[in-house]
């Protein structure tokens, strides 16, 4: 069939890029975005972040077949971000812009409130999250402080202040989540998240208050690294999936199954 067709085509340029040459390509985008933000020459940029999600959503159907519904939303929903972030039309663009990026991180929230019961609160945990949880408090209120001036429009104020909570929320439970049990996959939710609160913050610095051109070009960096992150975070899923799939279907080779009913 011609989508296997095109998909082992896939699979066989990407297996033939060597991992220096990706390093290379890597480094030399980073470098012509670098120059593109300070010449003030932002279609390099633009492009950059537009084709992003695009790239990384051809590179995983290269290697697996499926993808969980939540998480091909939150790609939808990160692209669609994007697009209106690039295509900016007026005030109508940053209004959906900033909902569609506030739709993407409900949806990762969501899925860590399904971890969020495997958390053993005690000892230094417990203080840490208390910590946490009051700095984010304080960074909230001074957050709202400096924006509540900046808008003259409710709505966007609103979708400022909502995206602002939904991140700092993200990033408390994704704390949680890692001071609970360190694993890989706890730690790339948690620099993932950080990514992207550091990338939004630099965004609001730059749209907000003073624009500075190094500000721009980490914040676009590190929102495309954020993405990569997540790429690398859905593939371990999945492939966490598969193992524990294949090691039930093991298990139940062996299990001699019953009438149901105990005889004696």
């Amino acid at each position: 069939m011609p989508h296997l067709l095109i998909k082992s085509t896939m699979k066989q340029v990407y297996a033939g890029f060597p991992k220096s040459v990706v390093l290379g390509l890597l480094l030399a985008i980073l470098l012509a975005n670098g120059i593109a933000t300070y010449l003030d020459y932002a279609i390099i940029p633009n492009i950059t972040r537009f084709i992003s999600v695009l790239v990384i959503l051809t590179l995983y159907y290269t290697k697996q077949n499926q993808m969980a519904s939540v998480f091909l939303c939150i790609f939808l929903f990160l692209f669609l971000g994007d697009t209106f972030y690039v295509f900016n039309f007026g005030q109508l663009s940053d209004k959906l812009s900033t909902t569609f990026y506030l739709g993407s991180y409900c949806l990762l929230t969501f899925v860590l409130l399904g971890k969020l019961k495997r958390i053993k609160y005690e000892g230094l945990v417990s203080v840490y999250l208390i910590l946490v949880l009051l700095l984010n408090s304080y960074f909230l209120y001074m957050l709202y402080g400096l924006l509540k001036d900046s808008f003259t429009d409710t709505i966007n104020l609103v979708l400022y202040i909502c995206r602002g909570i939904t991140l700092i929320g993200m990033a408390f439970f994704a704390f949680a989540i890692y001071l609970s049990k360190e694993t890989t996959q706890s730690i790339n939710f948690l620099v993932m998240v950080c990514c992207f609160v550091f990338s939004d913050v630099l965004s609001y610095i730059c749209d907000l208050y003073v624009y500075y051109w190094v500000f721009d070009f980490i914040g676009n960096m590190l929102h495309v690294a954020s993405l990569g992150i997540f790429y690398v975070y859905v593939s371990n899923h999945h492939k966490i999936v598969k193992v524990r799939g294949r090691d039930v279907e093991r298990e139940s080779a062996y299990i001699i199954k019953g009438t149901g009913r105990l005889s004696v």
